[in-house]
């Protein structure tokens, strides 16, 4: 009994969290009080001018060095290998906007 009431108490907040596990629940013959809604996906389209990022000249790709640090982050470790933030890997919060700016 006990499982049954937190498995009801748990539900509220995994479809909330998790909206496809509705229409799951929906497939399996759950019922619902919410109604089934679709957000409407779209993809935005791709224009290579107005989202063309220069790494040539000043921007040219350099490998870290043995004293750069480099993050997990992939899209930091390119602007740093490319120039848009410092060599190092080492910034301040107010650079980080500033490049992420520039190599938009």
């Amino acid at each position: 009994m006990k499982s049954i009431s937190f498995v009801c108490l748990a539900l509220p907040g995994l479809v909330s969290a998790y909206p496809d596990i509705l229409q799951q629940l929906e497939k399996a013959g759950a019922s619902s009080r919410r109604e089934k809604r679709q957000t409407p996906y779209s993809t935005p389209p791709f224009d290579a001018q107005a989202q063309y990022v220069d790494t040539t000249g000043p921007y040219s790709f350099v490998a870290p060095g043995p004293n750069d640090q480099r993050g997990p982050c992939p899209g930091l470790n390119a602007m740093a290998n490319h120039g848009y933030l410092p060599h190092d890997g080492i910034a301040a919060i107010p650079q980080f906007i500033e490049s992420t700016g520039k190599g938009k």
